[in-house]
């Protein structure tokens, strides 16, 4: 009994709702128990509908190959599939091994050592997410391809015959390891960079009193106990290597999605096409669930540990040299291909060529296209984090097989890259919805399925932390499950919820396969003008809209960073 002689225990109503499931207990309440079911269903046959659509290209895909006639297996067995395998293959082991040595290496210096400017590196080495690969292909190429700005500049400088000036082979497996790893490594850098910094002093500690040096407690405790972390971040670069479709584009290195790309284009069966694009499903299924395994493991390893500040280490001689890398790396990271796309695009402002004016692309072109593209993007990743409330709340308050079940359906989507989503769907909608295929509303469908992953990834982690006793509190006082979501779960969710509306309209913004595939004729995004002009070696005019584009998901991008840098792993996670 307290001073002012009430009962403190819980009223009876108020303690048995407390004993119930979480948003729709099962215990009595005052609001109608037909509401609560009724929403029930409602999230129900919800979850089914987003879990159809968004398997579909799946089963579009699988359905065409299977049925493809026994001579296109064969002709594409005895013909290409071996030499993809290879090439995709080798891609993806010399991006990952290079992006997990950058990605490491900068970790552990911006984490655990004295470097100067720590703080500012973190952000620095980040911001590279903002630039798409092939838009980073399209800065080297100028640079470096034979008659470029390099060999221009080396050739007048030494006096030379032009084009015998040595220059490094940017097309082919080199270039694209090179390209695709400047880009990619913050998917290893910050998930490590979190790891690096969460663990715990004491182990550490122990290691050196054991006799250890700090190479041996580098090697045998500190990388060990964040490999998780960088297993994770590893994976996502494969990931990305193996849908990445404008890089290799650009510098004519022949994997899986540019002969799809081809297929599609040039055949009218386009059974070729889909039996490919089963090949490349069927690598990236195993990653993806062990990305996912490992992510969910880091997760609890992060929440079951306790955590004191690790000790940072002086660098001593090192540290110039350690200062330079780091420097190194966001320069070719982030300003050659800024500062070589705004001479570009000055170069085609101020000194119009001939072809610059056949193009015509002028101020107002360039709002057009970006229009397109900010509206485009911002519907569909509006109708994506929409579609994806239903699952990711049954998924949080309904956690079994079922619910899990749907959800795995509803993120099948990131199974397939964006060039078999655009396949999928252009073979779907041909057939099933004419009228829809080839307009705005079939590209708008296309790219919220690139967006869905994102915001799912985002939406069910924020709902789940949505604390179940205000809700069954609210219940217990009489309000019913929409009121319930609409005063309780939906304001203390909104952060989570933003975030995965910003990482859905990033994905989109820098979606090119899947707009390639699916814009309506005239209907030009950031991403399709930059590849039309780049394809056509109009590089002044490629210029304009990558600046736009990195512009674009700049702002959103540290928006989101302002949330910390759990915010900015989250990005790394669903960005690319």
């Amino acid at each position: 009994m307290g001073g002012s002689g009430r009962d403190s225990r819980p009223r009876p109503a108020i303690r048995s709702a407390l004993t119930g499931s979480a948003l729709f207990p099962l215990t009595r309440v005052r609001a109608p128990a037909v509401s609560r079911w009724r929403l029930t269903w409602v999230l129900i046959l919800g979850a089914l509908a987003v879990a159809f659509v968004a398997a579909l290209p799946l089963f579009v895909v699988a359905g065409r190959a299977v049925t493809a006639a026994p001579s296109v297996w064969l002709g594409l067995w005895s013909g290409q599939i071996p030499g993809l395998l290879g090439n995709t293959l080798a891609l993806v082991v010399a991006t990952v091994s290079f992006a997990v040595v950058i990605g490491v290496a900068l970790a552990w210096l911006t984490e655990r050592t004295d470097l100067p400017g720590a703080p500012l590196w973190r952000w620095a080495l980040a911001i590279p997410l903002v630039i798409p690969a092939y838009v980073a292909a399209l800065a080297l190429i100028v640079l470096l391809r034979r008659g470029g700005l390099i060999d221009r500049f080396l050739t007048g400088a030494l006096g030379a015959v032009p084009g015998t000036v040595p220059l490094p082979d940017l097309f082919g497996l080199g270039g694209a390891t090179l390209t695709i790893a400047l880009c990619v490594f913050p998917y290893v850098y910050l998930p490590a960079a979190v790891a690096l910094r969460s663990q715990d002093r004491a182990l550490e500690d122990a290691s050196r009193l054991a006799g250890r040096g700090r190479v041996t407690t580098l090697i045998r405790v500190t990388l060990p106990l964040a490999a998780p972390a960088i297993a994770a971040g590893a994976l996502l670069v494969g990931l990305y290597v193996l849908s990445d479709f404008g890089t290799v584009s650009l510098l004519r290195y022949r994997t899986f999605t540019t002969v799809i790309f081809n297929q599609f284009a040039g055949q009218i069966d386009r059974s070729a096409a889909a039996c490919l694009s089963v090949i490349l499903i069927v690598l990236t299924t195993p990653m993806l669930a062990v990305e996912a395994l490992l992510s969910r493991r880091g997760r609890r390893l992060a929440a079951a540990s306790g955590w004191r500040p690790p000790r940072r280490h002086a660098l001593g001689a090192w540290r110039v040299p350690a200062l330079g890398g780091v420097i190194l790396v966001a320069v070719l990271s982030l300003g050659v291909p800024l500062f070589t796309l705004g001479g570009l695009a000055l170069q085609g402002w101020l000194a119009p060529t001939d072809v610059d004016r056949v193009w015509s692309v002028g101020n107002d072109g360039l709002g057009q296209q970006t229009l397109n593209s900010l509206v485009v993007s911002a519907l569909a990743a509006t109708v994506a984090l929409t579609c994806a409330f239903a699952p990711a709340l049954l998924a949080a308050r309904y956690p079994s097989w079922p619910s899990r079940v749907l959800l795995g359906l509803c993120l099948s989507a990131a199974i397939l890259p964006g060039l078999i989503v655009g396949l999928a769907l252009v073979l779907f909608l041909a057939t099933w919805a004419p009228a829809v295929h080839g307009t705005a509303l079939g590209l708008g469908l296309g790219l919220t399925l690139r967006a869905l992953p994102s915001a799912l990834a985002a939406a069910e982690p924020a709902l789940r932390g949505v604390p179940p006793l205000f809700e069954r509190a609210a219940r217990s006082l009489g309000s019913s499950p929409v009121a319930v979501l609409r005063r309780i779960t939906l304001p203390l969710a909104a952060p989570g919820l933003s975030g995965g509306w910003v990482l859905a309209f990033l994905t989109a913004m820098k979606e090119l396969p899947t707009a390639l595939m699916m814009r309506p004729p005239g209907f030009d995004t950031l991403p399709v003008r930059i590849m039309a002009a780049a394809n056509e070696s109009v590089y002044t005019q490629a210029a304009p809209p990558a600046l736009a584009l990195v512009a674009a998901t700049a702002l959103p991008l540290l928006l989101l960073a302002r949330r910390g840098e759990r915010g900015l792993e989250g990005a790394a996670r669903t960005n690319g």
